[in-house]
């Protein structure tokens, strides 16, 4: 990202060969939104804008925010009676802030605006950071107080994003519950605040993913049309206002939800927001998922420090859950490992159920060593047998939870969230541990990575199933106990922060009862997310176009993909073969008891095993086009193509088919390179033009249908 100030006009011009972000300082010191949209060519195509927007407020002439210019950081100023970014309270009881500016510092692709309030030493600073040449710029904010007294936060966003004015907008957002994540929905803006929010605490993306994509006169689709799109990078409450004011004036604010959320900042102190990061497309939704695949391969995610683990594949996965879930022993883990090497296993994950008394969900969950019983050689001793196999070992564990039966509890009844005059309410038998609490946080840290080092992990699943009923702290202070889900979270990532740091090449999953935490917060730390615990495939048709408009495919995970025949949720029976294609799409996990199993069984997971390792190079390092939806036909049909575009595979799926579905439309293909000939391993030849407009043929039928082809450059 190139920033530029314009000293004379006094505006910041930040752009990428795609997009231009401009603001400036009014000539009274306030902050002015200008631009957000297709990229500028030159900072003199701003100053029509700067000229209208950057005078003085003259209070006399009254209040019109059209015509008094946008501000870049709405803190309730007379002009703005919009929802603000920033809420406080000073020590003497005044309300808000008048922000103006100080100073700027830019250095490569960040920029910092320092501004002060008028009245109060209170300052904030506001950070922009762009990515390399991606349309993205990401916003937060930091707020340092110099008053003598307590400045209480009661709104701490991290920033304001304007969107060009006088459009109709259309908003998509996906929400969802257990088991179906990621629904897409969108809606017309009318003049209202729609509020995208969460208030479980212990994460983010249950009910609604913090992310938006408004796109003008609701007119885009996958290829095309003008997207502004964002994603805040927090795991806990959350709040994302859609604001339409009158004159088509849309505002989108996020950041820290407010809800039951008060942060005391004691003189001297500051508070840093979660990073919250929009970016835009001329080229439909399409764009907008290629952004983000290239922002997390490139930039966010994990890197390692002996391999690469963004850029690296993921191993193949058998996770223990689906064939035994708490039954668990060192007899049958071991009995299983034999079974999986020959299969082409690369990862051996024990699920729940490995700690003392925890036969169910009823006991166990804090006393975080291995069932001497059932485990009589330790977690070591599964550890040994799978890297004389040649394979790597993982473990499930839940740090945030602690049943009431437990040691744990037992000791430290006071370390979960309470109030201290209403009942403790149960679910899936458990409480959450306070995470809000240092001393918590540093204990999970203790033990983590002695599991870690003691039992030669690989692999850590940290799961998360439940939300918080209370939201009481009665040992913080008083002016404490309404930051509890703000400390929490920032606490959660902070161990996850230091995971990988002290353990650079160990994978971990992100699993929040499911997909609870697929959020941006979670991203960069996280090297595949349970996806969903619905592993049913027929389900996954649509649980995976959602997933697949953000998060990079090869991280989509769960206990197993490849599920038993017959997933719990439906109990609908469908081929392996449709399964194992559908595990193709993410990153592959089996679930299925292999030492039940036939021999017939075996021998098909063992060849889509093999298959899926022959073309894994050229799925997890691409791009994702959603071709057909299965919202909308009784069908999905995925193109996965490389980033270099030399080769793209092409997932079919189908279910529901009936008569009048037929004949099929030949699917018109994305992403290629026009002049090239692709080649098709059944021998079709088409050059990339061909199959982006006259596209190809795919046969499907019935129920459970799917086919994969594979095609790549033809060898010059």
């Amino acid at each position: 990202m190139h920033i530029q100030f314009d000293s004379q006009h006094r505006f910041f011009h930040l752009s990428t060969s795609e997009m231009s972000y401009a603001f400036g300082i009014a000539a009274d010191g306030r902050l002015r939104h200008l631009y957000w949209g297709p990229a500028l060519s030159s900072d003199a195509s701003l100053l029509p804008l700067a000229e209208a927007s950057l005078g003085a407020y003259v209070p006399s002439k009254g209040v019109d925010f059209l015509k008094d210019g946008v501000a870049e950081l709405p803190t309730m100023e007379p002009s703005d009676y919009g929802d603000p970014v920033l809420w406080v309270r000073h020590p003497d009881g005044t309300r808000g802030l008048r922000l103006v500016y100080e100073s700027h510092t830019i250095e490569n692709d960040r920029l910092t605006v320092v501004a002060k309030d008028a009245a109060y030493a209170v300052t904030v600073e506001l950070h922009y950071r762009g990515w390399a040449d991606l349309p993205l710029l990401s916003k937060w904010l930091v707020i340092r107080n110099g008053e003598d007294g307590t400045l209480e936060l009661e709104q701490m966003k991290s920033a304001a994003w304007q969107l060009p004015l006088g459009w109709d907008y259309r908003l998509t957002h996906l929400t969802g519950n257990w088991g179906c994540e990621y629904t897409k929905n969108q809606l017309m803006l009318t003049q209202a605040r729609t509020v995208l929010q969460n208030n479980r605490i212990t994460c983010a993306a249950a009910q609604q993913i913090p992310f938006f994509a408004l796109d003008q006169d609701g007119a885009a689709t996958e290829e095309s049309g003008h997207v502004f799109f964002g994603v805040l990078h927090w795991s806990g409450n959350f709040d994302i206002t859609v604001e339409r004011q009158f004159g088509k004036l849309v505002t989108v604010t996020g950041g820290v939800n407010g809800f039951d959320t008060k942060y005391p900042l004691k003189p001297g102190e500051s508070f840093e927001t979660p990073l919250f990061t929009a970016g835009f497309s001329n080229r439909g939704f399409e764009r907008m998922s290629e952004v983000f695949y290239d922002w997390q391969f490139d930039h966010l995610m994990p890197r390692g420090k002996k391999i690469d683990k963004a850029h690296a594949e993921r191993p193949v996965i058998y996770n223990s859950w689906y064939p035994y879930e708490f039954d668990v022993r060192e007899d049958n883990c071991l009995a299983l490992i034999e079974k999986c090497a020959p299969l082409g296993v690369e990862l051996f994950v024990i699920d729940d159920g490995w700690m003392p008394k925890r036969i169910n969900d009823k006991a166990g969950l804090g006393d975080w060593v291995a069932d001497p019983e059932r485990f009589p050689h330790g977690l070591q001793a599964i550890s040994k047998a799978c890297h004389d196999k040649g394979m790597l070992f993982g473990l499930w564990v839940e740090p945030e939870m602690v049943n009431p039966d437990s040691d744990l509890y037992r000791a430290h009844p006071d370390w979960v969230i309470h109030d201290p005059t209403r009942p403790r309410i149960l679910q899936r038998n458990q409480l959450v541990l306070n995470l809000a609490r240092d001393e918590i946080r540093d204990w999970a840290i203790a033990w983590l990575d002695d599991l870690i080092d003691t039992c030669q992990l690989d692999y850590l699943k940290w799961d998360m199933n439940r939300y918080v009923t209370e939201n009481g702290w009665p040992d913080a202070p008083y002016d404490e106990q309404q930051s509890l889900s703000v400390r929490y979270t920032k606490n959660l990532l902070a161990i996850w922060q230091h995971l990988n740091e002290k353990h650079p090449d160990v994978l971990f999953e992100n699993c929040a009862s499911g997909g609870g935490r697929s959020d941006f917060g979670m991203v960069p730390y996280a090297d595949r997310i349970n996806r969903s615990d619905n592993a049913d495939p027929v389900d996954v048709m649509v649980l995976h176009e959602g997933f697949s408009m953000l998060f990079v495919p090869k991280t989509a995970g769960g206990a197993g993909n490849i599920a038993p025949a017959r997933h719990h949720i439906h109990n609908r029976p469908t081929p392996l073969r449709f399964r194992i294609h559908w595990g193709m799409t993410g990153s592959m996990s089996i679930g299925i008891n292999l030492l039940t199993a036939s021999q017939e069984e075996l021998d098909e997971l063992k060849k889509g095993i093999a298959e899926f390792k022959r073309l894994r190079g050229d799925l997890q390092d691409a791009y994702v086009y959603r071709i057909a939806s299965a919202t909308r036909h009784p069908y999905a049909l995925f193109q996965y193509v490389r980033r270099d575009r030399k080769a793209f595979t092409l997932f079919a799926f189908s279910h529901g088919m009936r008569c009048w579905d037929l004949p099929m439309p030949r699917f018109r293909m994305r992403g290629l390179l026009p002049d090239a000939v692709y080649v098709c391993e059944d021998g079709r030849r088409m050059t990339g033009e061909a199959l982006m407009n006259i596209g190809v043929e795919v046969p499907l039928k019935g129920d459970c249908d799917s086919r994969m082809d594979v095609w790549r450059l033809e060898k010059a």
